[in-house]
């Protein structure tokens, strides 16, 4: 709509009048966007954030309360690496199958009940184990775990897609990729502390307090904090994100739009078969190689994911250099393959620091691969395709990568030692290297023809 000022330009000058007219539109459209942008993140902008960080958190805590002891869980049970990974299997593969199932169905989901339900599911697996379930269940405990978690990210996803101005979107993929640094870290380090102490389960009890607590602040707040964008809200005057966003998109649909979803699904395959696969063993590994106790393979084992954490803040940086997201993650998996080439040429060496060092690049890597699949590109391309769909799917490709790197990485490992392992993981990431170059190559083609 425009005012009587405004009409009399467009009748006085005519064509040249509106298209004056539209000018100034759009630009005082964008320079409140930009006041907006520059301004701190509003309450109500704020707090659905914090909510989702929060939940994503406690659901870490409730998800490796397993993983995080699986050493101490061979040990206490006597069984095989191949038998203790089977349980993380269990839960990948419910995992990995539900978050395509809930993706899909996430927009239809009341998100005030279904998350604290999952919640509550969750927490009370922890405490079964927390209360003397036997070996012989805890992959079946483990599987029930799996479909209650699945629930979490292709919602949490889509809350924060329906819910976010454009300008917060960026603040929300970083507290989100943070999650994952948090919670690995919040987990390992409250196993190390009850391994320390004898008390392994106590992770599992940790684990299901804080996600009821979870629950219920998520059910008290959700109405305050989670109130949809106003759909007219026009290209205009969403600003320069997502201008940026829509001039990423792969044009056309389906058959760009299901190459890159491929593309970026078979990255995240392999993006969690190494950084679930470092995470779950790592512990393994430097007690067997290296001598190092459980208690302190653990501890070292939490600056992987703080590391991690600067890992997914460094993506949310070069993507604003290398908006391409499977050019961008192609070069994050080329420098992977370089760390673990060091890894294996340090496998007979004393030089146990050296190589947590040279663990710590990778989960770097790594976690700078997980943001850009499973919370930037959803995200950024919520104009394109439904949010919580794509992040759904992709984190479903994730944690089939996952489930290869418990239970076959335990199998590698059993069969021909932890060199074998290594040697897996760097073949594995020559995939995304000529996917992405091909697609870089493509790129550089179509740039030339335009």
């Amino acid at each position: 709509m425009i005012n009587r000022k405004e009409a009399f330009v467009v009748f006085a000058l005519g064509r040249s009048g509106s298209r004056f007219v539209c000018l100034l539109q759009k630009g005082f459209a964008m320079n409140a966007v930009e006041k907006e942008k520059k301004s701190k993140l509003s309450r109500a902008q704020l707090l659905p954030i914090l909510l989702c960080w929060l939940v994503y958190v406690s659901a870490y805590l409730g998800r490796y309360s397993y993983a995080a002891n699986i050493s101490v869980v061979i040990d206490t049970f006597g069984v095989s690496r191949a038998d203790a990974g089977l349980v993380s299997t269990f839960f990948f593969f419910a995992y990995g199958v539900g978050q395509v199932v809930n993706g899909i169905l996430s927009k239809y989901y009341p998100k005030r009940v279904i998350i604290p339900a999952a919640l509550f599911v969750s927490a009370a697996v922890n405490l079964a184990v927390f209360l003397g379930a036997p070996f012989g269940a805890l992959k079946f405990l483990w599987l029930f775990n799996g479909i209650a978690q699945s629930i979490f990210w292709p919602n949490l996803i889509s809350s924060l897609s329906e819910t976010l101005k454009p300008y917060a979107l960026s603040k929300a993929i970083l507290a989100m990729s943070s999650t994952v640094a948090v919670g690995t870290f919040a987990s390992y380090g409250a196993s190390a502390l009850f391994s320390t102490w004898g008390g392994f389960t106590y992770s599992f009890l940790l684990g299901a307090s804080v996600m009821l607590v979870t629950a219920v602040l998520w059910a008290t707040l959700y109405g305050r904090a989670f109130k949809k964008v106003p759909a007219e809200a026009s290209a205009e005057t969403l600003g320069t994100e997502r201008t940026q966003a829509l001039a990423e998109k792969p044009k056309g649909f389906p058959r760009e739009l299901l190459a890159f979803v491929l593309a970026l699904g078979s990255f995240a395959v392999i993006n969690n078969l190494v950084k679930d696969g470092l995470t779950t063993w790592m512990p393994r590994f430097l007690k067997e190689a290296f001598g190092l106790p459980d208690s302190l393979s653990m501890i070292l084992t939490l600056v992987l994911p703080v590391v991690g954490f600067f890992g997914a803040a460094c993506a949310t940086t070069v993507h604003k250099k290398i908006p391409a997201f499977v050019t961008h993650a192609g070069l994050w998996f080329l420098l992977t393959l370089l760390l673990i080439l060091g890894c294996v040429l340090l496998l007979d060496s004393t030089l146990w620091w050296l190589m947590l060092v040279l663990f710590g690049l990778v989960s770097l890597a790594m976690h700078a691969i997980n943001n850009i699949i499973t919370s930037m590109a959803p995200l950024y391309l919520r104009e394109k395709i439904n949010a919580g769909l794509l992040a759904g799917v992709l984190n479903g490709c994730c944690y089939v990568g996952s489930t290869m790197s418990s239970y076959g990485l335990g199998v590698v490992a059993d069969a021909f030692s932890w060199r074998g392992v290594f040697l897996v993981l760097l073949f594995a990431c020559l995939i995304p290297i000529a996917v992405g170059t091909l697609s870089t190559l493509s790129d550089i083609r179509k740039k030339k023809r335009n």
